[in-house]
């Protein structure tokens, strides 16, 4: 297993946990696997340490990833002011206001914050507060792999529960293993929390064999919106306000609906817009090899990695699609 990037950082960091004993943890907006589950895996990790940790999203839990041990006492609201020497722990987010509207008085009331993160937009924590130690990994697969580093550097022991959340983040980071991202690494530490009691099959059966017929009713609507352009490098995908409507589904049933646009044999770069509820729109961007879509998100506002990023805008589905295309083609013009 290769070792951490930046030694002296990330000793630091457990230094840090090891001399601290009242937690805030929390993640990004909008929590996926790789935030969840690393967010759980630490703070399940830190209870049985016999630090008093708080487990805070500002977005609910969503329902395909409920099965995740601690789930239960993730909490969405905390008190004004913190107690009193509280440790802010940022989990898979580098961005202070990616953790959500509470995100200033988080940051103003926590006496220390503590970063571990992998996306290519990070290292805001460090300029707005005077102590705080960021550990990113740009190369790293998923912040579930940094924490469970971050055990290992630690001493602590990995139980099943905090196993099932880290092999959960690994697996919906990797795409199944599938994603460029995916290293040696990736299966020596899946392969290790298996070991300490991840049910591969369980995990993978609550990911993708549980879903709602509802999902199924969207993505057929979904669907039907597919456009290929510039030679059948580029495809999109639409949702509508209306298509909600119909299906009854909601913007968390469409999770991964981007990868039905990046399958196809000729796609390079795949986009999906969902306007769930008008003039409120969110894209999903993914790219198979050259195109930097993390770059692409920034031109409106978002961010993420190379191959898998996203941004949110206020208008139409169809006004962002345009505004996107606009972009889009020029990385294909020639």
């Amino acid at each position: 297993m290769s070792a951490v990037k930046d030694p002296e950082t990330f000793s630091a960091l457990a230094d840090a946990v090891e001399a601290s004993g009242n937690f805030v943890l929390t993640c990004h907006v909008k929590p996926d696997g790789d935030a969840l589950g690393s967010l759980l895996g630490m703070g399940l990790a830190l209870n049985q340490s016999g630090r008093d940790t708080v487990f805070y999203t500002y977005d609910q839990v969503p329902e395909v990833l409920s099965f995740l041990p601690g789930t239960e006492d993730v909490v969405h609201d905390l008190p004004d002011p913190l107690p009193e020497n509280t440790t802010l722990m940022v989990l898979d987010c580098g961005e202070p206001h990616r953790i959500g509207p509470e995100h200033k008085r988080l940051v103003r009331q926590a006496r220390r914050i503590l970063v571990l993160d992998h996306h290519l937009d990070s290292g805001g924590f460090a300029d707005v507060h005077p102590h705080c130690i960021s550990y990113v990994d740009h190369e790293m697969f998923a912040a579930g792999a940094l924490v469970y580093r971050l055990l290992e550097e630690l001493g602590w022991p990995v139980p099943k529960e905090v196993a099932t959340n880290l092999y959960t983040a690994i697996l919906t980071d990797t795409g199944c293993f599938r994603h460029s991202n995916t290293t040696r690494d990736a299966f020596e530490i899946a392969g290790a929390l298996v070991e300490r009691g991840a049910e591969p099959s369980f995990v993978a059966q609550k990911l993708y064999q549980s879903f709602p017929l509802r999902r199924l009713e969207l993505l057929g609507l979904v669907l039907r919106t597919l456009e290929v352009r510039c030679h059948g490098q580029v495809a999109l995908l639409q949702a509508t306000p209306e298509m909600f409507r119909i299906s009854r589904a909601t913007e968390k049933d469409t999770e991964d609906f981007v990868s039905y646009a990046r399958c196809i044999d000729t796609v390079e770069l795949a986009a999906f817009i969902r306007e769930s509820h008008p003039g409120q729109v969110s894209v999903s961007l993914r790219s198979k090899e050259w195109v930097n879509v993390a770059e692409l998100a920034r031109l409106f506002g978002g961010g993420g990695h190379f191959h898998a990023a996203g941004f949110r805008m206020a208008g139409s589905a169809s006004d962002v699609r345009k505004a996107l295309l606009e972009r889009v083609e020029g990385l294909f013009e020639g």
